[in-house]
């Protein structure tokens, strides 16, 4: 019986919560509908008249009322909304800790990028005592940088590094970064990370906003060179392949130095799969004959020939000697003798040895008693002028 009851009691809980539910969806677009048809000047007595015949609904239900009415296309309206919202924080007297309902306005002021009203509401909470912090100096930030007055944003967290309470945070970092990756700047971007990584804070750069232009990505490459990730490169080369952005002669360069000083040949595979031939042909070639060399100093006899082959059906020939050289040492390493000779034959239509190159073979050839080979490549090295 008594399992009986308790559940009777728990389907009319249940039948209850439903209604009130049901409930508050027609009122909300009953509200919603009556705002868009009345006049701006009837705004906020229409939001009186619902709020006093529903004294119990959410605090909160006029957030999205003003968002429909913007969406709606009637940003006076939305607008009205907020300052009837904040004409009654102000008659009822919130406690003065309680910060929070007036971070919320202000973030919706930047929203609807108005920074007059977040300036007023700032001013308001101020006035009134309430115990401002972190959260609130971002809210009006955040407005600032939204309608674009970055001297506004900038005086108003130099103003937060002279408070006790409400010192910058990581999303006060954050929203900077963000600001200046939309407007496309790189060094300002850059300064800001370093400020926020100098008073203890990893901001989080992946993402941004519009296509970077050269300088941002730059300004990005910069931040993966400093850190301690091992995948630092790759993981830069996979957001520029998954954000299908350009790069630059300068950013191929740096990021082939940057493979190279960590000896990732994964990177500098996945950097030349990604950047187009066309528009950077010296850059391709240069990055064939690292990775070539790279497999020549490690021996890797196998992969080394696979790039080899790849640079030159893709048009390209060795840069600088050393290249070559490094890959007639590895040959020698290997006494991959006919291999070695197939190399030099494929190669001597388009590159001229020179006499360092020369050398490297005689002495080769010499200590591994190849007399035949040594007698040709003596002879070859005549002919072309190193007697």
């Amino acid at each position: 019986m008594a399992i009986a009851a308790a559940r009777r009691r728990l389907w009319r809980g249940m039948r209850t919560a439903a209604a009130a539910t049901a409930s508050g969806e027609e009122l909300y677009g009953s509200l919603l509908s009556r705002l868009v048809a009345e006049p701006e000047c009837r705004v906020k007595a229409t939001m009186e008249e619902a709020t006093s015949s529903v004294p119990h609904r959410d605090g909160a239900f006029w957030e999205p009322l003003a968002a429909a009415l913007l969406r709606a296309s009637y940003p006076a309206k939305a607008h009205l909304v907020l300052e009837w919202k904040l004409e009654k924080l102000l008659k009822e007297g919130v406690n003065s800790h309680n910060c929070e309902p007036y971070s919320t306005m202000i973030h919706f002021c930047g929203d609807t990028r108005n920074a007059a009203l977040a300036m007023r509401v700032f001013e308001c909470a101020e006035a009134r005592g309430i115990q401002l912090n972190t959260g609130i100096f971002n809210a009006l930030i955040n407005t600032f940088l939204a309608v674009g007055d970055l001297l506004a944003a900038v005086t108003l967290y130099e103003t937060m590094e002279e408070m006790e309470d409400s010192k910058p945070d990581r999303a006060t970092y954050d929203a900077f970064i963000c600001a200046f990756s939309r407007l496309r700047s790189g060094d300002a971007m850059m300064s800001w990370y370093l400020a926020a990584k100098n008073a203890g804070f990893i901001p989080d750069m992946v993402s941004f906003e519009m296509k970077p232009t050269c300088t941002i990505l730059e300004a990005k490459l910069e931040v993966f060179s400093r850190t301690e990730e091992v995948n630092r490169v790759k993981s830069f080369i996979k957001l520029v392949s998954d954000g299908n952005w350009e790069l630059n002669k300068a950013l191929v360069d740096r990021l082939t130095r940057l493979c190279l000083d960590g000896c990732e040949v994964d990177g500098m595979e996945q950097l030349l799969a990604l950047i187009q031939t066309e528009a950077h042909f010296s850059s391709v070639t240069q990055l064939h004959c690292e990775i070539i060399r790279f497999y020549a100093s490690a021996d890797l006899l196998s992969d080394m020939e696979h790039a080899i082959d790849r640079m030159l059906n893709d048009g390209m020939m060795f840069l600088c000697a050393e290249d070559v050289e490094a890959v007639i040492c590895s040959y020698f390493r290997h006494k991959a003798f006919d291999r070695l000779e197939m190399f030099l034959n494929r190669i001597q239509s388009l590159y001229m040895l020179t006499r360092s190159s020369y050398d490297i073979l005689v002495a080769g050839f010499r200590r591994f008693d190849l007399h035949q080979r040594l007698e040709a490549t003596i002879k070859d090295m005549r002919e072309a002028g190193f007697a």
